[in-house]
């Protein structure tokens, strides 16, 4: 099967229902704060995600289609320095207020994995490809991009907090050019899988410790769109040339 816009939203849609339908049905009358979903045990609404994009990655045989094909590509490290430093960030702050016991912590890691496979699958691998091969290369980065912000919004039926929810849809948007440009400059969906992951898991291990006033499940309702700002501006330095390197094709 050739790997379309409409292809990749028929693939969004199911990917979709099987993540946040799982969850809304646990979630109680009052919601939860999305740290809940990740600190006691393995959560069935990520794993089912990840098997149903690991299925079909493996039926249509789009592993190279998506970047799962090849390793990061020599030059990494220069693109991937801004988040290194965010990275780094965060682990300050989480060992200076204290990690959450070993078993919580694990968790913590494990889900935010399964987060960072799947979502960089859905969108920096099958919505990039799908909306490059129908629209060129800028609609795919942008849309793959808006469409994973929005995507954020409906964390309001699980928590209940729509400034928070659309605090990072903007958020999630703004980091989610600068995966697109990690995704083009280093060949390989491998490099925002392992960095996704890393940055939800420092963001949850951060808030673990703060006052639930003080940090909800993304440091706050604006920190987070202050902090992908600056990977925002940087993900479109990266990617100025898009438009020549990538007008037919890319790996």
């Amino acid at each position: 099967m050739t790997l379309t816009a409409l292809v990749a939203l028929g693939i969004y849609l199911a990917w979709q229902a099987i993540n946040t339908g799982i969850q809304v049905a646990g979630t109680g009358p009052d919601g939860i704060d999305l740290i809940d979903l990740v600190q006691h045990g393995l959560a069935p609404s990520l794993a089912a995600a990840c098997l149903f994009l690991l299925a079909v990655v493996l039926v249509f045989r789009w592993g190279r289609e998506v970047g799962l094909a090849r390793p990061p590509q020599p030059g990494t490290l220069r693109v991937i320095w801004p988040w290194l430093l965010f990275l780094a960030l965060f682990a300050a702050n989480a060992l200076a207020a204290g990690l959450p016991p070993a078993a919580i912590t694990l968790f913590i890691l494990a889900n935010t994995a399964l987060v960072g496979w799947s979502e960089e699958v859905m969108f920096r691998g099958i919505w990039l490809r799908g909306l490059f091969r129908s629209f060129g290369i800028w609609p795919a980065i942008l849309g793959s991009s808006l469409i994973f912000g929005a995507m954020h919004v409906l964390n309001v039926f699980l928590t209940g907090d729509l400034p928070a929810a659309v605090a990072q849809a903007i958020a999630a948007f703004l980091s989610g050019t600068f995966l697109a440009a990690l995704r083009l400059r280093t060949g390989s969906l491998w490099t925002g899988i392992v960095l996704h992951g890393f940055w939800d898991a420092g963001t949850f291990l951060v808030a673990y410790a703060a006052p639930p006033e003080a940090a909800p499940e993304s440091l706050g309702a604006y920190g987070s769109v202050l902090f992908s700002l600056p990977l925002f501006l940087l993900g479109l330095y990266f990617l100025r040339h898009a438009g020549r390197d990538y007008g037919r094709e890319y790996v």
